[in-house]
Parts: structure tokens; sequence; C-alpha cells
């Protein structure tokens, strides 16, 4: 490919300048003049949606305090013959005026008086929360209609309007949402009480509310505007406030996002056309700069050439205008420059050499430094085992002894627990020492899979009385495995669900034989794990915070531990856990041949195998 001429690399260089800037200058314009139709698109929506607010809750006022001054009214009819009468006549003339569906009037010593089909209905009504209005009632067929009721002494008044008469009007109009907009009234389920404008899968029936995002927001209490979908699926504006006064109905006014932003669009083809003028002016007068420079400078591409080659000692003759002259002064600067830094730079590779050299030392010292504290953290945790393990022996021997004070048995009773966590945390450390530096050894034996897990869980059970720890067997658990080293994993998972549960749920224990493996499953009901944790929560140090405030005794090596045990077996661990599922670890121990194995299980009193306990 042929290298371009240098007046078309002129050409370039004052072209770069000009369409960048053209470029960047349109960009800005697009943004802000983008932001601000999309802001007063926004503001339009919550506008119109807070319209729709003040006039619904305008008309529940006016409705509200005609039917008080009902009451008053009420209080005026004379007592004798005439008074059913009076009080009939003034319900007939509200009913009539205010366009109420079914009215029921409660006067003390007469029988109710009621006007409408459903009148009798309106028996059930009881004074509504103080800042409520009215309640919607559910929907039971095509027409929706809202209840409001009215108590003063011993009068009280029950009525009940249509929504569709009453409150449809106040959304018809569609002011400010432009030809795609809309505006309705859901109630506190998410279902249509006045008409929507387009049909959609939800929001007809009770059982499919609208289930859009901003109207769960607007059920929740808020008041926003945001963009999402609507109950459509289409992409809109939405503005919506939450109506306390009408039980937590929500008011929602939409615009669809492509109406909307419209003028966003033509604003961007109006500045791609002058971006393209301002570029065709540029070319048209870089061009003609460029051929006024390119002649002289071409004078100079031969030692310009000369110069590349290496010729660093060499003198290039100034001339042509002044500022040719200038380049070729800077050419021959340039040339003694690139001369000094070639001489720099050999110094600096030969210190960079060096530097290099310095780092590998440095790194071989943190190495070896790790390993020392690898090794005395193995040899401190070793040393320490057999001392504490005395004291926690000698600890549990005198708690046997017959005739102890209360002081007296609180001590050992902290001692003995203390020495119990000591030897707890130095067997953790150990175990992870030696997983990090040449994994953890297995000694395989023929086990009943079934009977090690029970008697595991038992023993839990009687460390935590307080708890429930259900267990559950399935198939057949027959297998070689390391009897020590799987009851330590069982330990560790079944005290995790217990620990980290709430003192009231149980803990779930299932050792289930499949084809070719063993699985243990371990469920509580505590809360979820977050999501975050998850992927490092076998790592070694990783502390949780229990149900109870935080785990005792533990360093956070109880699930890294476990890991590295279920895979020295060949297995695998997963955890799941979700919000309202709890948390279950599902352990899988694959079976292994009987050859493996070299004595049968057995319970010796000392732990799995006579090694211990876990």
């Amino acid at each position: 490919m042929k290298t371009l001429s240098f007046r078309a690399q002129l050409l370039l260089l004052m072209l770069a300048p000009v369409l960048v800037t053209t470029v960047v200058l349109g960009g800005l314009a697009y943004r802000t003049a983008s932001e601000a139709v999309r802001e007063h698109a926004i503001q339009a929506v919550g506008i119109a949606a807070s319209a729709r607010e003040q006039a619904l809750l305008t008309r529940l006022h006016r409705q509200h305090e005609r039917a008080s001054a009902l009451l008053d009214r009420a209080d005026d009819c004379v007592r004798g013959p005439e008074r059913v009468r009076c009080l009939q006549g003034v319900l007939d003339g509200f009913v009539a005026t205010e366009g109420v569906r079914d009215a029921r009037l409660v006067v003390p010593g007469l029988q109710p008086l009621l006007v409408g089909a459903e009148a009798r209905s309106l028996e059930s009504l009881t004074p509504l929360p103080a800042g409520q209005l009215a309640s919607v009632e559910p929907k039971r067929g095509p027409e929706r209609v809202y209840d409001m009721f009215v108590q003063r002494g011993g009068l009280s008044l029950g009525l009940r309007f249509s929504a569709t008469e009453q409150l449809e009007p106040l959304f018809r109009e569609r002011y400010g949402l432009g030809q795609s907009g809309e505006t309705f009234l859901a109630d506190s389920q998410g279902v249509f009480v006045t008409a929507s404008r387009y049909p959609g899968p939800s929001g007809e029936r009770w059982s499919e509310p609208i289930d859009a995002r901003p109207m769960r927001a607007c059920l929740a209490g808020r008041d926003a505007e945001l963009l999402a979908l609507d109950y459509r699926g289409v992409g809109v504006i939405h503005g919506f406030r939450h109506i306390e006064e009408l039980g937590g109905c929500c008011i929602m006014a939409h615009i669809e996002q492509a109406e909307a932003f419209a003028p966003v669009r033509t604003l961007r083809t109006l500045l791609v056309e002058l971006a393209l003028v301002l570029a065709a002016l540029a070319v048209g007068l870089s061009i003609v700069f460029a051929r006024r420079f390119s002649r002289p400078v071409s004078h100079l591409t031969e030692r310009a050439r000369a110069l590349q080659a290496g010729a660093l000692d060499i003198v290039v003759p100034a001339e042509g205008p002044l500022e040719l002259k200038t380049f070729a002064e800077t050419f021959t600067k340039m040339a003694r420059s690139l001369q000094e830094a070639t001489q720099e730079r050999e110094r600096l590779l030969r210190e960079v050499q060096e530097d290099r050299a310095r780092l590998e030392v440095l790194a071989r010292q943190a190495q070896e430094a790790a390993r020392i504290r690898e090794d005395l953290v193995a040899v401190v945790s070793h040393d320490l085992r057999n001392p504490i393990s005395a004291i926690s022996m000698s600890a549990g021997a005198m708690l046997k002894r017959e005739g102890l004070q209360d002081w007296e048995a609180k001590g050992l009773s902290r001692i003995y627990s203390a020495a119990d966590r000591a030897i707890r945390l130095i067997r953790d450390l150990l175990d992870s020492t030696q997983a990090r530096v040449g994994g953890i050894p297995v000694e395989r034996k023929p086990l009943d899979f079934h009977e090690l897990a029970r008697h595991v869980v038992e023993e839990v059970q009687l460390a935590h009385p307080e708890r429930h720890i259900h267990f559950e067997t399935g198939g057949e658990a027959q297998g070689a495995w390391d009897a020590d080293r799987m009851a330590q994993v069982i330990t560790n998972l079944v005290g995790n669900a217990v620990q980290h549960s709430p003192a009231d749920t149980p803990v779930r224990v299932r050792s289930r034989g499949e084809e070719g493996a063993v699985c243990l499953d371990i469920h509580n009901e505590g809360p979820p794990i977050p999501a975050e944790v998850l992927p490092t929560l076998f790592e070694p140090f990783r502390r949780g915070r229990s149900a109870g405030g935080g785990a005792m005794g533990s360093v956070g090596l109880g699930l890294f531990i476990s890991r590295q045990l279920v895979e020295a077996h060949g297995g695998s661990i997963e955890v799941r856990s979700a919000r309202g599922e709890g948390t279950t670890f599902t352990v899988r121990f694959p079976r292994a041949s009987p050859a493996a194995a070299t004595a049968p299980y057995t319970d010796t009193g000392r732990g799995w195998g006579g090694r211990g306990s876990p």
C-alpha cells in the first residue's frame, strides 16, 4: 500500500481538528438539547398526573362535604309522623343531584332509609381510616364502584358511586400527553378502575393485575416519573401518584416514548446536515492551504529520509517561508535530540535490567517468608494441641466430681468450653495449612454413610437441645470413605445450618443413596446468602454472620476445609440460597471400590475409626 503524499498528509492534518471540533460541538449540542427535550417530556407527564390527582381529590372532597351537609339537613327534619317523609325526600334529592347509585341513611329510632337496587349491601360499611375519603370495591363485573361513609353523632350515611360515571370523565382528557397518551385510575391491587385506552394482557381481572414496575412502585406509596414498559409491554413515560384518600389507589399518566422523544430525532437530523455542510467547507479551505505549503516542503523530503535512515548528524538547510525555515531548524535540533535520546535509552535499559534483578530477589524473599509463616502456623498449632487437650480433659474430669460449688462449676465449664473451641481452631488451622501445602490425605474404609450421618446429627442435636434437627434417609449408602473426615464435613455443615437460622425453625438433613454416589442435603430457613458472597463462600477466612450475632470460636475455615475434604474424596459441594426458599448445601460423595477399603467402620467411642472426634 503506497504511502500518502505530503500534500495529502497536510490536508488530513488540517481537516482533522476541524472535523473533530465539529463532531464534538455537534455532539454536545445534541446531548444538551435532547436532555432538555427528555426532561420537558417527563415533566409534562408529571404535570398531567398531578392535574388528575388534583381533580380526583377535588371531586372526592366535594362529595364528602355534600354528604356531611346532608346529615346536617337531616337534623333539621321535624320530629313526628312527617320526619320519615322529610328524611326520605332529603335523601332522594341528594341521590338525584349528586349522581349516587345506592344510598343508606341510618337515623336513631327509625328503620334505615334506602335508595338504589343494592342499597342493602351498604349495611357492611364501617368508618374509614383517618385521611381516607372513600374506598374502591373489588371488581365484580364490568362496572367499578366506590363507597363513601360519613358519620355524625347518631346519624350515618353510606353512599356508593359509579366510577364510570363519576371518575371516568376526569381521565378522558389527555392534554399534555400527545396522541398516544392516556390516564387511568387503578385500585390498590393494580386492577383498572377507569377504562384503559389500549387493550392489554393485564389489569382487567382481579387475578391478573398490572405487574409493571411503575405500578408496583406506586402501590408501595411512591410518587414519581420514570421510563419503563406499560401494561402492554410498550416503552412509555410513566407519571404516577399514590392516592391514599381512595384507599391506596394509583393515578397513572402515560405517553409513548417514541412520540415524546420524536423532537430529539428531528434535532439529530438537523445537526447531521449542519455538520456535513461545515465538513464540506473545511475540505475546500484545506485543499487551498495544502497546495500553498506543500511545494517548499517537498525540497525537505530528501533530507528527512536521510534523517530517518539514521544520519543523526545531518544539517537540514533552512529555506522557503518563515514557517518552513523554522521547520528545517527544528529538524536539525531533532537529529541532535535523537542522538542524545539514544544514549539515554541505552542507560535506562541498563537500569531496568538491574531493577528486574532486584525484583526477582525480592520475589524469592517473599515466597520464603510465606513458606516460613505456613511452617510457623503448623508447628505452633501442633504443639498447642496437646497441652490444650490436657486442659480440656482435666476440666471435663473435674466437672464430673461431686460437691462442686456453683462458682467452681461455672469456672470449669468456661475452661472446658474455651479449651474445646481452641482445639477446633487448632484443628482448622492445621487442616488449612495441610490443604494449601500438599492436600489433606484420606483413609478409606467400608462405611454405611446413613449410620455415620445419623450419629453425627445426634451429636449436634445433643449440643443444641433447643433446636429441632430432622433427619431422614433414602436408598442404599454402602461405600468406602474416611469416616473421620466425612464426620467433620457433616458436623461443619449441620452446625452452620443451626447457627445461621432462626431458633424457631427446623434444620433438615437428608442422606440419600444414588447410583455410584451418596448425597447429603442440609437445609435451613435462615436469611438468604447475599449474591456477592456466594462466589467466595468456600474461600479461607470468610466468616458469615449468624442469626444470633456471629460464630464463636471460628476463624472462617469451616467451609474451606469442608470443600477440601469433599474434593479429597472426589466429590463436590454446592449451595443454593434464595429468599423464601432458605439455604441448602448439597454434598455428593462418589462410592469408592471395595478394594480401596482396609477395615470396616466401627464406633470405638473415640470418634470415627479411632482417630478422635471431628
